[in-house]
């Protein structure tokens, strides 16, 4: 018991060692770390997005049809990477 006793007496004494942050300072923290994660769902969302639409257009156009050899998929490919191949 006297073991817990001292534990516990320790993290009081080092509790009140610690720095804690203003009020100010914590909202400003608050605000980075929202910010950062909103930014952070936004992109993940828009990639999200991107990634679906280029699949959805490679399973319309290579998957759908049977006969497309692999000109017709780099002639596909460079065409949504806006290279000048497939013109």
């Amino acid at each position: 018991m006297y073991k817990i006793k001292k534990y516990f007496q320790g993290v009081i004494k080092q509790g009140k060692m610690v720095r804690w942050p203003t009020g100010k300072e914590l909202v400003g923290y608050f605000a980075v770390v929202v910010s950062v994660v909103v930014f952070s769902a936004v992109a993940c969302s828009i990639d999200d997005y991107i990634i679906a639409q280029i699949l959805g257009v490679l399973d319309r156009n290579l998957i759908s049809s049977s006969s497309s050899s692999s000109s017709e998929a780099f002639r596909l490919i460079s065409l949504l990477l806006g290279v000048g191949y497939g013109k």
